[in-house]
């Protein structure tokens, strides 16, 4: 006889077919996230503003869409799938609209609205795979990143080819139409979750208890590093100035740097999955150590390649490999310090301190560019990650182990 837990679990092929429709779910928001960047040089030089300018609206995005992340209890009635579904058609109503913008304000409103919708990806994803698979934590968080990695590699080739012919308004109106497509499926594919309601049990919690949860010295520690590491993240400041910086500080044509941002993609597909399964194996905090110390070297060494476009892309292949493994990684630690909480407010306090505060680095580091260059502001970058080294380095061993 099978017990009610048994009965209530989705079939095995089920289970993991949720694991595919997450990770297309992730690739087709970072298809936005990717896409976009390719065209900020564009709009620098269409509406005649400065990168200083332009960091204040991604900021302005970053922080409010990183502090939604904690308020996982505004969608607590609904299903990961209705959410994240609605997520990705929002996402393709923002592309338009970017396309549209006849100032740069508009074009930050585009921007701030995309922050508005895609928010619930990370936490509600991370929380819908964690409650599935609790023992394999690190491994299917990789996969969650591996699929939005997937979405960043999966752009920049064919939207530069697309802004070289079409130039970048008409390749933001091409690039709604998979995301729209993306959300369709979402609806369409994914299973409701399993979990009695989320929320529903957590809020019936003393308040107390549920910030005692999550306030542990582990948790904190991990919070600040989520903080400090955001400099150098896959998908943020790297995102946003590496296509930047490969116009403006080399000679490659806007095809080239589409393939050279491919490729660092490619690193970050392959690094997040290596790295997953060796924090199963031999412990989250050396996996994560690792990252840290290899990511800062590679971002440093990426900065003092020139012009070579071979030596670019087999540098860009390691930054990527480091600089999208530390997520997981950090994530996967996080949900290890704060046993009694709730998955969904766990995971959107982390999105939320780690997206949202660590936001404020893209205004820094676009000031940076302004004021003293690509070169020391990337620098910056690279030491960010090894003070996150030095910070994790205090973590329990007790907390971290697989």
């Amino acid at each position: 006889m099978k017990s009610e837990a048994e009965k209530t679990q989705p079939p095995k092929r089920r289970t993991h077919n949720s694991i595919l429709v997450l990770t297309v779910s992730h690739a087709v928001q970072h298809f936005y996230a990717a896409g976009i960047a390719l065209t900020y040089p564009f709009v620098i030089l269409a509406f005649h503003t400065s990168y200083t300018t332009l960091g204040i609206y991604l900021t302005i995005a970053g922080v409010i869409g990183g502090a939604l992340q904690s308020a996982t209890w505004l969608v607590r009635k609904f299903s990961t799938r209705a959410v994240l579904g609605a997520q990705n058609i929002g996402l393709a109503l923002a592309a338009a609209l970017g396309g549209a913008s006849a100032t740069l304000g508009i074009f930050g409103i585009s921007r701030i609205f995309a922050a508005l919708v895609y928010w619930p990806q990370h936490p509600l994803g991370s929380a819908y795979l964690t409650e599935r698979y609790p023992k394999r934590k690190a491994s299917v968080l990789s996969w969650h990143t591996i699929g939005g990695t997937i979405g960043t590699m999966s752009i920049p080739l064919v939207l530069s080819v697309a802004i070289a012919n079409f130039g970048w308004r008409t390749s933001l109106y091409l690039l709604a139409i998979p995301l729209a497509l993306g959300g369709f499926y979402v609806f369409r594919a994914l299973d409701v979750d399993q979990s009695p309601h989320h929320d529903d049990m957590a809020a019936q919690r003393p308040l107390l208890a549920q910030i005692k949860a999550l306030g542990n010295r582990s948790s904190v520690t991990v919070l600040v590093t989520s903080v400090i590491s955001a400099a150098g993240r896959g998908l943020g400041v790297l995102s946003a100035y590496v296509p930047a910086f490969l116009h403006r500080g080399t000679t490659l044509s806007t095809i080239d740097i589409g393939v050279v941002f491919t490729v660092m993609s490619i690193g970050g597909i392959v690094g997040p999955l290596a790295a997953g399964r060796l924090a199963d194996q031999l412990g989250r905090k050396i996996a994560l150590l690792i990252t840290y110390i290899f990511g800062a070297t590679t971002i440093a060494v990426f900065m003092l390649v020139g012009n070579s476009f071979l030596l670019l892309c087999l540098v860009g292949v390691a930054v990527g490999f480091f600089a999208y493994s530390e997520s997981p990684l950090l994530q996967a630690i996080f949900s290890e310090t704060v046993s009694g909480a709730e998955s969904r407010q766990a995971f959107g306090l982390f999105f939320a301190i780690a997206y949202g505060i660590g936001s404020f680095w893209l205004f820094a580091i676009g000031a940076m560019i302004d004021s003293y260059g690509f070169h020391s502001a990337f620098y910056v970058i690279a030491a960010s990650f090894l003070v996150s080294a030095a910070i994790i380095i205090t973590l329990p061993k007790s907390r971290v182990r697989p």
